[in-house]
């Protein structure tokens, strides 16, 4: 039977894997582009990292990534009023593509390596000091952090004219798509 962890751990890499697969061959004006929703692929990558890194620091008590890094891709501050842009925020010259690509790979196997020291045991205990309110459990810090990649997948995908009409930040590509059990002769 497959256990909650493997659940995790294979939701988290599925969205990874098809974030990285989606974006590597982005050129870095595109990548570096603001969206119609005000983030960039840059930003997305680093928000990911970030917040993969934020939410096992929660549980090991580590963070890869400083301060500064935490304040351009995860501020939660409130904004002022007008519009905001997160993809202004990212310097080429500070958040170079690969730094973002590798910060993003070691903060998400990071995770996974915290998850697996996770004692599921203690799945519905409250969740640990610095978790928002709306994560009541530690469950839910793992839970959250599984879903939060498709998300930006699908944000991505609806605002980059280049994924449009295509599957490829779609989690579960369907090209060759055939019903089970269907036979075609």
């Amino acid at each position: 039977m497959t256990t909650v962890k493997q659940v995790i751990e294979r939701q988290v890499d599925d969205a990874g894997n098809t974030l990285v697969l989606a974006l590597e061959p982005l050129g870095d004006d595109e990548f570096y582009a603001e969206n119609a929703t005000g983030f960039s692929a840059a930003w997305t990558l680093g928000h990911l990292a970030c917040v993969a890194d934020l939410f096992s620091s929660w549980f090991d008590g580590h963070l890869l990534f400083g301060r500064e890094f935490h304040r351009v891709f995860n501020d939660t501050g409130v904004a002022d009023s007008g519009p905001a842009s997160k993809a202004a925020s990212v310097s080429r010259e500070d958040y170079p593509k690969e730094f973002l690509f590798l910060g993003f790979r070691q903060a998400v196997i990071k995770a996974l390596d915290t998850l697996d020291a996770f004692d599921v045991a203690q799945w519905d205990d409250t969740a640990p000091p610095g978790a928002p309110v709306g994560l009541l459990t530690a469950g839910a810090v793992w839970e959250r952090l599984a879903a939060h990649a498709y998300w930006h997948c699908g944000e991505l995908a609806g605002s980059m004219p280049r994924f449009f009409g295509t599957y490829a930040l779609n989690i579960v590509p369907h090209y060759f798509y055939r019903p089970r059990g269907s036979s075609r002769s």
